[in-house]
């Protein structure tokens, strides 16, 4: 199921608003709105505070693939593949802040 729907349902199962789940997990409103509409894929910080506030692990929540940072490496490159497996096990990585595997400043 998408993170967005998975967002929702979790949000609604808790009786929690937009703005009540956004106030806990230290967002902005409108980034919920957002998320939850699909509109934009979220960062590995915010579905681990989502996660935290709807008692939930972040892979019931998103699957990592649907997060922002791992979109930036195209599936079939070698260079990612080490990455990509590092974070479908490790929710508690933010993705590196924008350092390449390698340890480089992305540009």
């Amino acid at each position: 199921m998408p993170f967005a729907e998975n967002l929702r349902r979790l949000r609604l199962e808790r009786f929690l608003s937009q703005g009540e789940l956004a106030r806990r997990a230290g967002l902005h409103a409108v980034t919920l709105t957002r998320l939850e509409s699909g509109a934009t894929a979220p960062a590995t910080r915010t579905v681990r505070a989502i996660a935290s506030v709807l008692d939930v692990e972040p892979r019931e929540l998103a699957a990592p693939d649907e997060v922002a940072e791992l979109r930036r490496f195209p599936s079939g490159s070698a260079q990612a593949e080490p990455r990509t497996s590092y974070h479908l096990d490790a929710w508690n990585d933010d993705g590196g802040g924008g350092h390449t595997a390698a340890g480089n400043r992305a540009d």
